[in-house]
């Protein structure tokens, strides 16, 4: 008998990689990457001031060098600054700067126009079930 465990991660992970290959084409042209654009889409979708770098570690799994390095390269672009944070001198407020706040339609459109390609070929039932088995599987093991 095969391992279906086996064969959902590997689809999985074929997935993600189709992600990144939809994804170029669509950000390409505004010189962003799929990991920096959803960084800049978690800041502006979460409640002001409230994200740390440990907050985006967390919600994407991403390592802490990785987010560091996202973060340093999204600062040279002037789309997020650092500032300190309120409650803890010691940790850092990642914040959308005014160019990011003023890219906020076109990358909210970004965003649709990659979940439409990306979902194109299922109904609006079968996207449903998806989200909600994969949401699913994610807060059993996450």
């Amino acid at each position: 008998m095969h391992n279906h465990a086996d064969k959902i991660a590997i689809l999985i992970k074929k997935l993600s990689l189709e992600i990144d290959k939809l994804s170029n084409p669509i950000l390409e042209p505004h010189d962003l990457t799929n990991s920096q654009f959803k960084i800049l889409k978690f800041l502006l979708v979460s409640p002001e001031n409230s994200v740390r770098q440990v907050d985006v570690e967390r919600y994407f799994s991403m390592t802490n060098p990785t987010v560091t390095g996202l973060v340093q390269v999204l600062e040279k672009k002037g789309l997020i600054e650092r500032k300190i944070n309120p409650d803890d001198s010691r940790s850092k407020i990642l914040c959308p700067t005014q160019k990011t706040l003023t890219m906020k339609d076109l990358l909210y459109r970004l965003g649709d126009e990659l979940e439409g390609k990306l979902t194109s070929v299922l109904t609006p039932d079968e996207k449903d079930t998806l989200m909600n088995l994969l949401k699913k599987l994610l807060h059993h093991h996450g």
